[in-house]
Parts: C-alpha cells; sequence; structure tokens
C-alpha cells in the first residue's frame, strides 16, 4: 500500500435517480465517535477506501462496463469478489422491493433499501474496528461460513435488533425462494457471491489489519507474523477524498 492513497468520490453522474443518491450517501465516510484517537481514524479511512473501491465494482457491473478501478491491475482484482457480494445485493433490493411485501414497503424505494443496507454493514464493521479484537480472523471466517450455511437452508441467519435491514431483505428472499426464475436470476448468484467473497477473504490474500502500540499492523503468514503498515498520521495517510 502506498504511503499516500487518494480515491477518487465513486462516479455517480451518469447514474440514473434515485441510484445516483443513494450511492453518493454510502459513498460519504460513516459518522464516527468524538475523539477518536488518530491512528484510530486512519485505520477507519483505511476502512472508508475499501468500501469505495469495492463499490466502484458495483458501478462498473451495474452501469458502466468500461470504468476503470482506481488501482493498478491485481491491486484492483482483490475487490472484486466484495464487489460481487454488493452487486448482487443491489439486484436482490431492486427485485425485492417489487414484492408486495410487508417488509419491502418500509423503504421509499430499491436505492432507499439499498442505502440503509450498507450503511448498515458499514456501522457494524466500523464498530468492530474501534473495538479492536486483534484475535486472528479465524472466527469471522467461521461466522460467514455459518451464515452462508444457513442461506442455503433458507433460514435467517440476521439478527434484527442489529442488522434488521438485512434480516429484512431475506425475509422477503426467502418468500420467493420457491420460485425457479427468482432461484437462477437473483437467489443463486447471491448466494455463490457470497460463498466466493468468504473464500477469499480466507486466503491469504486478506489479512487480518489491526492497531497495536499505536501502529496499524496486518498479519502475515498462516502464524502469528505480522509487519507494520503505518506508525503515525503525520508520516504516512490514506485518505478517501470527499466531494
Amino acid at each position: 500500500m502506498p504511503p499516500l492513497l487518494i480515491i477518487p468520490p465513486l462516479p455517480t453522474k451518469t447514474i440514473p435517480a434515485p441510484w445516483a443518491e443513494a450511492l453518493r450517501l454510502i459513498d460519504q465516510p460513516t459518522p464516527l465517535p468524538p475523539l477518536v484517537q488518530p491512528i484510530l481514524q486512519m485505520r477507519l479511512d483505511m476502512e472508508e477506501a475499501d468500501w469505495r473501491l469495492a463499490l466502484y465494482w458495483v458501478v462498473k457491473k451495474k452501469w458502466n462496463p468500461k470504468l476503470k478501478i482506481p488501482r493498478k491491475g491485481r491491486q484492483a482484482n482483490l475487490y472484486e469478489p466484495w464487489g460481487e457480494l454488493l452487486f448482487r445485493t443491489l439486484e436482490l433490493c431492486e427485485r425485492l422491493y417489487d414484492v408486495a411485501h410487508p417488509e419491502s414497503q418500509r423503504y421509499l424505494n430499491a436505492a432507499d433499501w439499498y442505502l440503509h443496507l450498507i450503511q448498515e454493514a458499514k456501522r457494524i464493521g466500523n464498530c468492530e474496528i474501534i473495538h479492536n479484537q486483534a484475535s486472528g480472523k479465524t472466527q469471522a471466517i467461521k461466522e460467514r461460513y455459518a451464515i452462508i450455511s444457513n442461506l442455503k437452508d433458507l433460514k435467517n441467519p440476521a439478527n434484527p435488533q442489529t442488522s434488521a435491514h438485512f434480516h429484512r431483505l431475506i425475509e422477503v428472499a426467502l418468500s420467493l425462494e420457491h420460485q425457479d426464475k427468482f432461484n437462477d436470476r437473483y437467489w443463486k448468484p447471491f448466494l455463490r457471491a457470497s460463498s466466493q467473497w468468504t473464500q477469499f477473504t480466507d486466503s491469504r490474500s486478506c489479512q487480518e489489519i489491526f492497531i497495536e502500540d499505536n501502529k496499524i499492523m496486518q498479519r502475515c503468514g498462516q502464524g502469528r507474523g505480522k509487519i507494520k503498515l503505518f506508525s503515525s498520521p503525520q508520516n504516512s495517510v490514506t485518505k478517501v477524498r470527499s466531494r
């Protein structure tokens, strides 16, 4: 990762309404608690940068196939599995909003549902970063595999108290799962993207990043090895450029 990485905002000018506004809002940094330490702010900025790069893939897959991801070669491709999952989630929102189901009618439109879903996921991710429990990624991977297993068994794994928008999405999806057309066009691609993203995060290409002794560290290899990414905001910074 270079010392200074500036990622342009999502290109939303050619995206139709109401999706352009939803993506513009999603692209804004998630509000944080006051008095966040500089090193923690840097780590959260890195997370925002990762989200933006994954969402670039959503824009590319949905609206602009010629869009260039603002990273080079293999680095850009590392974000495609995550982007594919976010894209398939968007497709689910579009299809499920049109269903006459009480849960889908809570939203203004499919874009509004997607906006709440992604903001919810970003908040959950930021909370995990703030808690900074550097215990390896094994437990998180197990939880993701368990979620996929439940989905394949047609069970809703989401907690309605902490993940209300995702819970509603799965509830409506499960009500249509018996329909072959929905299954083939939306549900199976979503499950496949979920599995592929989890397999990617379980690979060596994806390593745990955490804060230790006022440094941002990254786990390396299969053991307890680690390397330093950043030591102070004054020396090197990862930024997400706002509009």
